[in-house]
């Protein structure tokens, strides 16, 4: 009966397991909480796949202050690519 159990147990854990990998995948696949880390602790370098007028702007209102690379930041990476 504890063979039972024990293989039951397993089971279960590998179920589990399997669920919490695909919800830790959508998660990680998403990354926009990391872009918005991302974006307040170096703006720049958040944007740098929305090409280089995206970065070139966000790094020149960074070195003015950096609030507003932050916000040109933010609203860049809030707007959808086109052509994608």
């Amino acid at each position: 009966m504890e063979d039972k159990n024990a293989v039951l147990y397993q089971i279960s854990f590998c179920i589990y397991n399997l669920i919490f990998a695909t919800y830790l995948i959508k998660v990680l696949d998403n990354m926009s909480v990391w872009r918005v880390i991302l974006s307040v602790l170096f703006p720049p370098l958040a944007v740098y796949d929305r090409g280089c007028g995206s970065i070139l702007i966000v790094l020149i209102l960074t070195i003015l202050g950096w609030i507003p690379g932050v916000i040109a930041a933010l609203i860049i990476l809030n707007n959808p690519r086109k052509g994608v």
